[in-house]
Order: C-alpha cells, then sequence, then structure tokens
C-alpha cells in the first residue's frame, strides 16, 4: 500500500502535465506576449459594452490605428462581411544601453489583426520581427521566438536581448492599452 503511494505521489505531477491541452497558451512570465510552441504573439479577447455593435468597433478600429501615429504602416484586410481589420507595422524604436543612460536604436516589424463580433473583440499582435545591432555592428533580423529563447543576462539583466525585449514589451502593452482605451467608447462620441 504504501508503495502505491508513494508512486501515485510521483506520478501525479506527469499525469496532470499529459490532461493539460497541448494548444493553451502560456505567457512568457515578466513580458506581456503568449508563447504557443514557437508562435509567441500578443493577444487576447476583449468584452466591451454589448450595444456596441460590429459597425462601431470598425470604427474605433480606424480609429486606434489614427491615434497610433504611424508612419509606416499597410492595411491589408478591411473585410467588413467577416468583421476583420489587418495591418502591417514597421516602427522604429529603441532600447536601454547595457548602462542605462543612452538608448539604441531598433526597428519592429508586426502584424496586428482585430476580429470584431457584437459586443466583443479579438486582437493579435504577430509575426514580430525586431531589427538590431549584434556585438559585430551588423543589424540582424530576429524573430520574437529567437529572442524569448535567448534572453539571459544574469542578475543584473545586461544582455542586449533581455533589454530589447523589454522595450518592445513596454512599447506592445502601451498599445494594447490605447487599443483598449479606444475599443472601449464609441468612436461617434469623440
Amino acid at each position: 500500500m504504501k508503495k502505491i503511494l508513494i508512486a501515485a505521489v510521483f506520478l501525479l505531477p506527469f499525469i496532470a502535465k499529459a490532461q493539460s491541452s497541448a494548444s493553451d497558451a502560456q505567457t512568457s512570465g515578466i513580458y506581456g506576449y503568449k508563447i504557443e510552441d514557437k508562435y509567441v504573439y500578443y493577444g487576447n479577447v476583449v468584452q466591451v459594452d454589448t450595444s456596441f455593435t460590429v459597425n462601431d468597433l470598425n470604427k474605433d478600429a480606424k480609429l486606434f490605428i489614427t491615434k497610433m501615429a504611424l508612419v509606416d504602416y499597410k492595411i491589408t484586410s478591411d473585410d467588413k462581411t467577416n468583421s476583420v481589420v489587418t495591418f502591417d507595422v514597421d516602427e522604429p524604436s529603441t532600447y536601454k544601453t547595457q548602462t542605462g543612460i543612452g538608448t539604441e536604436p531598433m526597428d519592429i516589424k508586426y502584424s496586428v489583426k482585430l476580429e470584431f463580433k457584437k459586443g466583443r473583440y479579438r486582437y493579435t499582435f504577430d509575426n514580430i520581427i525586431i531589427t538590431f545591432k549584434n556585438s559585430d555592428d551588423k543589424n540582424i533580423p530576429h524573430t520574437l521566438y529567437e529572442l524569448d529563447q535567448d534572453k539571459g543576462g544574469g542578475i543584473l539583466g545586461v544582455a542586449v536581448n533581455k533589454r530589447v525585449l523589454k522595450a518592445m514589451d513596454q512599447l506592445f502593452m502601451s498599445k494594447i492599452d490605447l487599443l483598449t482605451k479606444t475599443m472601449s467608447k464609441r468612436s461617434d462620441d469623440f
């Protein structure tokens, strides 16, 4: 009896892990993106006032794109029948230097997909490519997955990848905050 109890205690974590769904997205820990295998993205379904129609949410999405004040973006789809707006963005940004005093340039390319249903919407920021200079002073593009896998840096966090991830995460979280605020009011209300 004792052996069965001990075996059950040791096997319980494996059984629980096997029963959890493989498609469940896991958050990255300290950053706001989600990870599903090698697919890394920012996304969520957000409930809004149930009186908001798909048309209202579509107008709010257009206002969100305008409020982002992007220089280089392209709307790739504005499908009113399927209630989807997608656009690609190429945006310059910066990250802190190792000393924290100055900044270094980086470029972020990503896609945004907004899907609407009455009273709710889903946002997805994905296909994220970050380009910054490596130690050889060459601009190298990195996927978000690559950066997440190599985000070392020890206790002090002096690694470049960690500083890039932190700056990129702050940028996306501010965009998600702007999206939430914009989509919570009808654009006609402004």
